[in-house]
């Protein structure tokens, strides 16, 4: 068994003010992450997880009373170039779910971005937002999503995250995280050498590995929000699901 890194805490480029970075760099960096996203499997555990919940609770029994009403309504918090929206977006029309997605971001120019990524979809909504401090009154979205984003944050403010998720779902929420260890950090670090020249993407992709957690710990998280029902999966290329249900 390999020797798990020791957590580290400095910031990604990403956790600074955008004077950190020029708008191009951003740009490049949410692309690489939408590649990442695609090709080491988050849009697929993602998938995987939500269509589980889907299938628990029965779409007809999200569906309402009118016929108009989305099958089932998610909130992405840190969506990025929301990649994760357009991925449920396709899904649900292929599956003839009719979804409502809603993602919010902390930064204006990200969402300006994801706005660009998401023109020909009319079901995904986005918005600047504080996923510490929704402006959304409890229990407003089916489920609640969050992918990437705990590590970013001191242990305090995670489980402030996860306690906003629990807050604002109605049936189930999902947070999907990097698994910390040595061989996942040096595949990222390999990729990000040699497919990229984005410097955000060259500092921030291997040190998220290293700012991540082990499943203790999330487990750790989850609990200390709150959070009663959930499971922790492993998932490949070194991904964490915690999903769990609320009352």
């Amino acid at each position: 068994m390999f020797f798990v890194p020791e957590k580290r805490t400095s910031p990604e480029f990403l956790d600074l003010s955008p004077e950190a970075y020029r708008p191009a760099e951003l740009e490049g960096s949410l692309a690489d992450i939408r590649v990442v996203n695609r090709y080491l499997g988050d849009r697929r555990a993602l998938l995987k997880h939500l269509s589980a919940k889907l299938a628990a609770c029965g779409c007809a029994d999200l569906s309402g009373s009118s016929g108009t009403a989305p099958a089932f309504t998610v909130l992405d918090i840190a969506t990025g170039s929301a990649d994760i929206p357009v991925a449920i977006a396709d899904w649900a029309r292929k599956a003839g779910l009719a979804a409502a997605i809603t993602g919010v971001d902390i930064n204006d120019q990200t969402i300006e971005i994801a706005r660009k990524q998401t023109a020909r979809y009319p079901e995904i909504t986005l918005q600047v937002a504080d996923g510490l401090r929704l402006p959304f009154p409890d229990k407003s979205f089916d489920f609640v999503l969050c992918s990437k984003t705990a590590h970013h944050l001191d242990d305090a403010d995670a489980v402030r995250l996860i306690r906003e998720m629990l807050r604002v779902a109605r049936r189930g929420y999902l947070v999907m995280d990097l698994r910390r260890s040595w061989i996942a950090y040096g595949l990222i670090y390999l990729l990000t050498r040699v497919f990229t020249r984005n410097r955000l993407t060259r500092n921030d992709g291997p040190l998220s590995v290293l700012k991540s957690f082990t499943p203790n710990e999330l487990a750790a998280l989850a609990a200390g929000a709150g959070a009663s029902a959930f499971t922790i999966t492993r998932e490949p290329f070194w991904l964490l699901v915690l999903s769990g249900e609320v009352a």
